[in-house]
This record gives structure tokens, sequence and C-alpha cells, in this order.
């Protein structure tokens, strides 16, 4: 297994997409093109442009999305389905936030310096 490190780029299929795009860096095989590894990655919720919208987070191995210490216990319960996904442009991936599902679709899928 060849492991590739890329940064997700996802747009929210809702009508506030603009608003709501997750950015995360982690690890998928190259031969798959699926994520690779339980270990925890990086991102962000929110657009980069409006500062008051972004949201720095912790993915774990079982796909929780952890705020950081200042979460409260209920935030720290967000999920993204996105450990076993293909990861390619286009695809589907699921935001569970309490008992509501928001769908992301997979902007782009570019290759981190180094790799």
């Amino acid at each position: 297994m060849a492991l590739q490190a890329v940064r997700l780029v996802l747009k929210s299929a809702g009508a506030d997409g603009d608003d709501r795009q997750i950015v995360i860096d982690l690890n998928r095989d190259s031969e798959t093109g699926i994520s690779a590894g339980p270990f925890p990655a990086f991102g962000r919720v929110g657009h980069f442009r409006k500062a008051e919208t972004l949201y720095p987070f912790t993915l774990m191995g079982d796909g929780r999305m952890d705020y950081g210490a200042h979460a409260q216990d209920d935030q720290r319960q967000d999920r993204l389905e996105v450990r076993k996904a293909k990861l390619t442009a286009g695809e589907a991936i699921t935001c569970r936030v309490g008992d509501r599902a928001d769908d992301y679709l997979i902007e782009s899928v570019e290759p981190l310096l180094g790799d």
C-alpha cells in the first residue's frame, strides 16, 4: 500500500454551501483511493474568507470531529464519514451533527507538498 498525503476540500450540498466548507489533510491509499490509517487528521470547517465561520478540528480515528478544549460535549459528537470513503472529486461524504445529516461533495483532492 502506497500512502499519499492529500488535502480534501468538501463543499456543502445545501443552500449555504459557500459558508459550509470542510478542508482536511489526510492520507489515502494511492491504489484504492480510500482514506488510510486510523490516526488523527486535521482540518477546518467554515469559509476561509469569513473568519467568524472558521472552526479548526481534529478528525479522530472513529470519524469524530473534535473541536478542542473549548468545545462542549455535544460538539464532540459530530462525525465526518470520510474514513472509508473513496477520496475522489464528486464523491458524497456525510457529516452527522446530532440527529441531522448534512451531505458534502468532494470539490477537490490535491496532493500535499513532498508527495
